[in-house]
């Protein structure tokens, strides 16, 4: 295609995305990262989407449970075959795939957490909504709302000074195939590329460079002439750019012949390459298993689903460890919703509500987050009953991970999300900074009844704010907001109902976590 060819034919549509041989693409100018992002984070996130709705029953197995083969006479997973990994912690054994590295050996090594009940309050069992709350933040199942960017697209785009004008010389995020995702979309515009192929990738993009100046914006036809034009000047830009990385980056261990896999292989590659790209997104479909989701053999499409996802994941961090950029990497997998409790006629499960979650790396606090699911406790709906709002992990990755504010969080999410603490907390980020201290703070009595005192040494002065928040993460009310000098703090906490409850505390910006129990 010639470049003025290319400009002709783009420059009355003017979009967002412009797509060459079905790889969508974005233009990007080298600019400014904003004050938080530092030159040396190098911090990576890969989000693996598995579509369909994972069967989290039979993904993290509750063989102690009776209920568990009462409702799912035919697709249980035996006890004898599931996997031990903590006491009474049970993987499919699907997980423990025949890879050299697998699900069942990262988390014995330290390198996975288990999220248990992962989800949301009133779950809409729509495959397309449901993916949309996921990805976009916002936990909304009215229709009328419409969800049309994620939270990571949002999260960049606002620590991108001068965004859309304005950005890094490489990708802030690549997806995998396929047209780009709502995850990295924002409302001043798209934040990442999407490709299959590097090679055809570089060809697409080679030669867009406009040889036309820029046209004054004085005009609607200058201003949009001159945003193509920048389409046009970095995607010839990014085609090499990729490229490059492509072709320097190498795979040191041997990785199957699946789409996944494959799909993992690449992002490695790329990474390995020294592309600075901050976000990875990758997928696996097939989830959505109403029929023959297993047989008494445990075959079947969710048995070989979690085999190549234990695969590609461990062939990965193997990969990593090898080439020594493991430290720099966490990923964690997302599902629209899980599955029914009951097993329905047809060896398989209908659409349900909470799951599994997966997180795993170097950077992980790895664990079992969460109880096993109540099989005699459900929701309205005959569902499993959520314990983790899914947004905590989120504001995991926006605080702990890449170093945002709580603040950040809030302006993402349009809510505030307490992070769960799945990710270790970045050395990037400067808690000394303004007077950031977390303090020791005691709690009595806890249980409370009727009032309860927090406590305290500050040794500095600032800001302090008490919150409280409801065990799955959502806030429910501040309790106390003050400037204060350093010494001992008392604030009562009163008024609660009987349950469980999370406190912060938070000085100068740096939270500290107490449970608080009620008992009437």
């Amino acid at each position: 295609m010639k470049r003025r060819t290319f400009l002709s034919t783009t420059a009355a549509a003017a979009v967002g995305t412009q797509v060459l041989g079905g790889i969508p693409l974005k233009a990007f100018s080298p600019g400014d990262l904003g004050e938080r992002v530092q030159a040396d984070d190098d911090r990576i996130l890969i989000v693996i989407q598995m579509f369909g709705g994972n069967d989290g029953l039979n993904t993290i197995v509750p063989v102690d449970d009776p209920e568990y083969y009462k409702i799912r006479p035919s697709i249980a997973v035996p006890k004898i075959k599931a996997v031990n990994v903590l006491s009474n912690v049970y993987m499919h054994p699907s997980l423990d795939s025949k890879a050299p590295y697998n699900l069942k050996r990262m988390f014995e090594d330290g390198r996975l957490a288990i999220i248990n009940g992962i989800g949301y309050e009133n779950p809409n069992l729509s495959h397309f909504r449901s993916t949309d709350i996921w990805l976009s933040g916002f936990n909304s199942s009215d229709p009328e709302k419409r969800l049309a960017d994620g939270w990571l697209g949002r999260y960049w785009s606002n620590k991108i000074n001068g965004f859309p004008e304005v950005l890094p010389p490489d990708p802030i995020a690549v997806q995998i195939g396929g047209s780009l995702s709502m995850l990295l979309r924002s409302p001043k515009g798209d934040t990442g590329i999407a490709l299959t192929d590097p090679q055809k990738f570089f060809e697409l993009g080679q030669g867009l460079s406009p040889d036309m100046d820029p046209m004054p914006e004085d005009t609607r036809f200058g201003h949009e002439f001159n945003f193509v034009r920048l389409v046009a000047e970095q995607s010839d830009r990014y085609s090499t750019v990729v490229k490059d990385a492509f072709d320097k980056g190498s795979n040191q261990v041997t990785y199957y012949a699946n789409n996944f896999v494959k799909q993992m292989k690449l992002v490695a590659r790329l990474i390995s390459g020294g592309l600075k790209t901050k976000v990875y997104l990758v997928y696996m479909g097939g989830f959505d298993t109403h029929v023959q989701q297993q047989d008494e053999n445990l075959n079947g499409l969710h048995p070989y689903l979690l085999e190549m996802l234990s695969t590609g994941i461990g062939t990965f961090m193997q990969d990593a460890l090898i080439q020594g950029f493991a430290d720099r990497v966490v990923g964690m997998t997302v599902s629209e919703f899980g599955r029914r409790p009951y097993e329905n006629g047809s060896r398989g499960t209908d659409h349900g509500a909470a799951s599994v979650q997966f997180v795993f790396g170097n950077g992980v606090r790895a664990g079992v987050y969460g109880e096993m699911p109540d099989l005699k406790n459900f929701d309205s709906n005959g569902d499993l009953r959520y314990q983790w709002d899914y947004r905590r992990v989120y504001a995991d990755v926006l605080e702990n991970w890449f170093g945002g504010s709580p603040e950040d969080t809030e302006s993402v999410l349009e809510d505030r999300v307490l992070p769960l603490g799945v990710l270790q907390r970045s050395t990037s980020v400067d808690d000394s900074y303004a007077g950031r201290v977390q303090v020791d703070v005691r709690v009595a009595p806890n249980p409370m009844t009727d009032q309860t005192t927090l406590e305290w040494y500050q040794p500095v002065p600032g800001i302090v704010k008490v919150d409280i928040y409801g065990t799955e993460g959502r806030f429910l009310q501040n309790i106390y907001t003050d400037r204060v000098m350093p010494g001992t703090m008392r604030v009562p906490v009163r008024g609660l109902s009987s349950g469980s409850y999370i406190c912060t505390v938070s000085v100068n910006g740096a939270r500290t976590i107490v449970p608080l129990t009620v008992v009437r």
